[in-house]
């Protein structure tokens, strides 16, 4: 019987798994998943028991009991195919992707028409919470505060420094 252990601690390794688990029958194999690129445990496993009473009392009393300071989850293991064909009971959609349940109907994204779109109406426009209101020339409408604004606008300054249009009587001669 096969056995998925879940919430382990990263440093639990197969030969504990082994260990805690042959206390309840014969393990044929204890393998920790770890991460391929990086190494590191992805913090569950699969535990093969070599028969199906031993499987089963396992489970029973290893189910929330604690392993290196983590309460595991343990429970039968959900047989999967390796191939790329969906699984038994799978939607049609994305293959071995489990369904969950009836599917939903598709929504049209923008710019596609369809029947059922929530972002438009029967003819095609967008219902009104979603059409752009058309803004006053000034920016904003009137009795509307800014958000953005950090006080009262600032009055232009006038440049103190008088400009030099002449710029050429600056320059010395030789």
């Amino acid at each position: 019987m096969k056995l998925f252990v879940a919430k382990l601690n990263r440093d639990v390794q197969d030969e504990h798994l082994v260990e805690a688990f042959s206390a309840y029958g014969e393990v044929a194999y204890a393998r920790v998943i770890t991460d391929r690129d990086t190494g590191q445990s992805k913090c569950f496993g699969f535990v093969q028991m070599r028969d199906k009473a031993a499987g089963e009392a396992a489970i029973e009393a290893m189910n929330g009991a604690e392993l290196m300071g983590f309460r595991m989850v343990v429970k039968e293991a959900e047989e999967r195919p390796r191939s790329g064909a969906p699984r038994q009971g799978a939607s049609s959609g994305a293959p071995g992707r489990p369904s969950d349940g009836p599917s939903r109907p598709r929504v049209a994204r923008s710019g596609e028409s369809g029947e059922f779109s929530r972002h438009s109406d029967s003819a095609g426009k967008p219902p009104q919470e979603f059409r752009k209101k058309a803004a006053p020339k000034g920016g904003k409408a009137k009795g509307q505060r800014d958000i953005y604004a950090d006080g009262p606008k600032p009055s232009k300054l006038k440049n103190s420094k008088p400009k030099n249009t002449d710029w050429l009587d600056d320059i010395d001669d030789f």
